[in-house]
């Protein structure tokens, strides 16, 4: 399998190559600066090719990044891989650019910089959504250039969190989601950006898409894509729509007489992110990061009440996230599975139960594929 060996060799770069923005920031100098403030998070990583031809999830962990965030993310590709690939190669890297940027020259104590000297950002919202910009933007450009015409064409699904013991920032592009437990009771994070189904999001989503020209079908934009949102896909965007509408044509999806009568106003898809940011309360114990394949037969309560129940028999993130990827397949998902659980540490009442350090094995950069 061509993506299979093209995974294993992107972690063996990542993690040698000093120069790369992906290179952990060095361990003695992250933890001077944030382990007795933060402490250090714990977090596992599972991914599992469901019965698609290919493998397109992406999931990556930092577990010293930023601002002593530990920073997650799952990529759901579609119509090929290299879009997910791309995210995983670059998102992070814009992130980390963009902060520099936004507090450079800005006062602040000693003890609020970053290991980098640079102040870290007291509110991340604009930060983020500006790196899903650009990097949506970057993307486009190189899917144009790519060598594999059926490759330009791909897109990816993106959410991202940044976890400290103090506070969490979630961005969700898609159909993936990030869920809290709250003493036990799951707290959806993200909300889907689908265009079938019933209530506000889908709404919105919908009259988004017609008011930009574009039209819904059998629960899909313009009967081709099940997400309203999204990183890639250069044929929902900008100049690559009329290739779309043609396309179409050659297809016999509809004909010529159909394509002239649509007037495409703006983009169908958008890499814009809901993003929410907020305090981690005494109550709050882990979160599970996954892409639509396990939330498409586990629920966020079932997913929810099989770990904690786990982390109170003493198993570690590791072990769970193992469990939930297994449990997708034994369950007949059809899609692929990607999942990161993020310990908090159990809340007030905490786990008794060692700790695995994921984060000493994988020197700063996690990507399964």
């Amino acid at each position: 399998m061509r993506h299979a060996l093209v995974s294993i060799a992107a972690v063996k770069e990542a993690i040698e190559t000093q120069g790369s923005p992906f290179a952990t920031i060095d361990d003695t100098v992250w933890d001077e600066k944030y382990s007795e403030r933060y402490g250090v998070l714990d977090f596992g990583v599972s991914s599992l090719q469901g019965p698609r031809e290919t493998m397109e999830d992406c999931a990556y962990v930092v577990p010293r990044a930023r601002c002593g965030f530990l920073f997650a993310a799952v990529f759901d590709g579609h119509s090929g891989f290299s879009a997910a690939e791309y995210l995983t190669d670059h998102l992070y890297g814009v992130i980390s650019d963009a902060i520099d940027e936004n507090t450079y020259g800005q006062e602040c104590s000693v003890s609020d910089r970053d290991v980098s000297g640079l102040c870290c950002p007291l509110e991340l919202r604009s930060i983020l959504a500006d790196s899903f910009k650009q990097t949506d933007e970057d993307l486009l450009r190189y899917l144009r250039g790519h060598e594999d015409e059926e490759e330009r064409t791909s897109g990816a699904t993106a959410t991202v969190v940044l976890a400290r013991t103090d506070k969490l920032v979630v961005a969700n592009v898609g159909d993936s989601r990030a869920v809290l437990s709250r003493r036990g009771q799951a707290v959806d994070l993200t909300m889907e950006h689908r265009v079938s189904g019933d209530g506000p999001v889908v709404e919105a989503e919908v009259a988004r898409v017609e008011a930009a020209g574009g039209w819904i079908a059998d629960g899909r934009v313009c009967d081709v894509i099940a997400v309203s949102r999204a990183f890639g896909d250069q044929e929902f965007k900008g100049a690559g729509m009329p290739g779309m509408l043609q396309k179409g044509v050659s297809e016999e999806w509809w004909d010529q007489d159909f394509a002239d009568s649509k007037h495409l106003t703006d983009d169908l898809l958008v890499a814009m992110p809901d993003i929410v940011e907020a305090p981690v309360l005494e109550d709050d114990e882990f979160v599970i990061l996954a892409t639509d394949g396990l939330w498409d037969v586990v629920t966020s309560h079932d997913a929810v009440s099989m770990a904690r129940s786990d982390f109170k028999k003493q198993r570690s993130a590791q072990q769970i996230a193992d469990r939930l990827t297994k449990t997708a397949i034994q369950r007949r998902t059809e899609d692929n599975v990607s999942v990161v659980v993020i310990d908090l540490g159990g809340g007030k009442d905490g786990w008794s139960k060692p700790q695995q350090k994921n984060s000493d094995k994988w020197k700063g950069f996690l990507g399964l594929k």
